[in-house]
């Protein structure tokens, strides 16, 4: 609508003056006519089939990143007709939450230096976690005078951005536990022989010994996929997360997902097996091996919904049961019960970790309060207050930001 009012414009400024030039003469009037014609015919040089042949190439620096990380899109614009120096291109990009539907508009304008390709570069701002899908791109061309503009909507392509939670330093170490707890070592464990009890397959991670392929496996889906083996109970870390709450508990619930990242980071850096369940309606569980094992863990993060209906106390004691006894347990919630405290006293015998999220909203002394149940149940406890990222407070046994 605008260009057509602008082209009106031009076209009755056009007329006028030859209509002045041929009625009237004189050199002024037939500068005007030539002027207008020079204007005329460089607009259609833009504009005419330009944006008909355009191909938009893009690069990701990575496919994934961490919240908060800002990351570059390098996209390659090639045109079938060349292109005047002195106009303008300008390509947005529409990105979309897969879980919230949030929108992200990226925008970017620059004057092209070739005639037959141009490239650009955009820059995502640090974004919460979650899977991000490119969803629109859009290219549009002015003149150097800005008076006629021309877009053209492109397929976006399967484009897709993981961004992973940024770990929480959280100690893993059960100084807490009661006398009788089994005690994690600070220094890294020896990886133990594969029990000859073996469960199930992964794919293959890179550092993976190779009798740890499982080869039928691998020639039946063409993957290399290694083998899953039941691992002694003192060499386990299991680690439940909360993900009840609904959108109330939103900010919440971030920040149990960095205090979860980071308890899986410490316990794959100890050599523990790392067994991460989530509290969902999915019930998705994972368990990892090894420090490069840790983007499998985090992704799983990345993507939980906080959706959960199920009571915690008694999801945390059926995930407990399939453990063996002497394997260390870590509670990462923001709505601990009188009956989650009274699972974690049976749980004397092991090496037990209560992480408590916090917020504004609490009443004064709630954190004390249960901070003096769990250590009366022989129960180490962390709080972490929501929405404070990299930092848990609390006292000499919380979490202290390591930046």
């Amino acid at each position: 609508m605008r260009n057509s009012f602008t082209l009106l414009v031009l076209l009755g400024c056009a007329s006028a003056a030859v209509y002045w030039a041929v009625q009237l003469g004189g050199r002024a009037a037939w500068l005007c006519v030539y002027g207008a014609t020079i204007v005329l015919a460089y607009l259609c040089l833009i504009h005419v089939g330009v944006l008909r042949g355009v191909i938009v190439r893009r690069r990701l620096n990575h496919k994934r990143c961490a919240a908060g990380e800002a990351t570059r899109i390098e996209l390659q614009m090639q045109f079938r007709r060349p292109i005047i120096s002195s106009s303008y291109l300008a390509i947005e990009e529409a990105w979309r939450h897969i879980g919230t539907g949030e929108w992200i508009l990226l925008r970017e304008i620059c004057r092209p230096v070739s005639s037959r390709s141009v490239s650009v570069a955009l820059t995502l701002p640090g974004l919460p976690r979650g899977l991000y899908r490119l969803e629109t791109v859009q290219v549009t061309i002015s003149d150097g005078f800005g008076l006629l503009r021309r877009s053209r909507r492109m397929a976006a392509g399967e484009h897709e951005l993981l961004v992973l939670p940024r770990p929480l330093p959280v100690p893993v170490s059960a100084d807490g536990a009661g006398d009788d707890a089994t005690r994690f070592s600070r220094q890294p464990l020896q990886r133990q022989a594969a029990s000859p009890f073996v469960y199930g397959t992964r794919p293959y991670a890179p550092g993976d010994p190779l009798n740890r392929i499982h080869w039928r496996s691998t020639a039946r889906t063409g993957a290399l996929r290694a083998k899953e083996s039941e691992q002694p109970g003192s060499d386990r870390l299991l680690i439940c997360i909360d993900a009840a709450g609904g959108r109330s508990n939103a900010e919440a619930f971030e920040s149990a997902i960095e205090a979860a990242a980071g308890l899986a980071k410490r316990g794959l850096e100890l050599g523990l097996s790392v067994r991460l369940a989530a509290g969902d309606r999915q019930g998705r569980a994972l368990e990892a091996r090894g420090h490069e094992r840790l983007p499998a863990l985090l992704q799983l993060l990345a993507l939980l919904p906080c959706d959960g209906d199920r009571p915690l106390a008694a999801w945390v004691q059926r995930e407990t049961l399939q453990l063996g006894p002497g394997a260390g347990v870590a509670v990462v919630t923001a709505r601990p019960d009188a009956q989650l405290l009274r699972l974690l006293c049976r749980l004397r015998g092991r090496a037990v970790h209560l992480v408590c999220i916090h917020g504004a909203g609490d009443q004064p002394g709630t954190v004390q309060h249960w901070r003096q149940q769990a250590e009366a149940a022989g129960c180490r406890f962390t709080a972490v207050p929501a929405g404070r990222a990299y930092a848990a407070e609390g006292g000499e046994r919380d979490a202290r930001s390591q930046a």
